[in-house]
């Protein structure tokens, strides 16, 4: 499907179970569609499962009944319509959240925590932690997603983000959540401590002091 710029690519389902267990089973997908009366689990029981494993979805509710738009907010709906939905309003409705998504991606990354895929925002991300073959994202709100992974494959996902830098051969930190720098450790907004090796300290320095002055 072919809407202006934008190549969308779409699944139907025949019920919400079909949609969760596919989800479950590892398929991406960043916008749902869901009606709220629906046989064998409803529009918004199906929108609280997925929401224990997705948080980042967004999901518009497209119904015949009013009764459940409040609810819908608490499961973090982007959207609540009426029916009849004419074209004219849907895709007036499917640019504004794909303009929104297309911004929002350029500043966040998927991956597939311990709990299912998870999207991390950059500037909610304070730092992340390689412990071997696991990885540690310490997000600003003091929430800690694991995931599996590698020094080499962090560095690669941070890198084309001016804000992260190498304190610690196991740690990359962002710079913008940094209180205090001193030789031996960073103490980040969260009061959380980030060694510094000796070796890395200068470059560490250097790069705060110039990312600080960007303008």
């Amino acid at each position: 499907m072919q809407r202006d710029k934008y190549k969308i690519e779409y699944t139907a389902f025949n019920s919400a179970v079909d949609l969760i267990a596919a989800m479950e089973s590892g398929q991406r997908y960043e916008l749902i569609l869901l009606d709220i009366l629906m046989p064998l689990i409803t529009g918004m029981d199906a929108a609280k499962e997925i929401r224990q494993f997705n948080q980042d979805i967004k999901i518009i509710f497209l119904t015949s009944s009013t009764e459940f738009a409040v609810e819908a907010y608490s499961v973090g709906a982007y959207y609540y319509a009426i029916k009849p939905i004419w074209k004219e309003k849907l895709f007036i409705l499917l640019d504004k959240v794909i303009s929104e998504m297309e911004t929002t991606l350029g500043k966040s990354f998927l991956i597939k925590s311990n709990t299912g895929l998870t999207r991390v925002f950059i500037n909610r991300l304070e730092f992340a932690e390689v412990n071997g073959r696991t990885i540690l994202y310490h997000l600003t709100n003091g929430s800690v997603i694991e995931a599996t992974g590698s020094m080499t494959e962090l560095e690669k996902l941070l890198s084309d983000n001016v804000c992260f830098i190498k304190p610690h051969r196991s740690y990359i930190i962002n710079m913008e959540h940094i209180d205090t720098l001193s030789q031996r450790e960073v103490k980040m907004q969260s009061l959380a401590l980030v060694p510094i090796s000796k070796a890395n300290y200068p470059t560490v320095k250097s790069a705060y002091i110039n990312f600080s002055f960007m303008e």
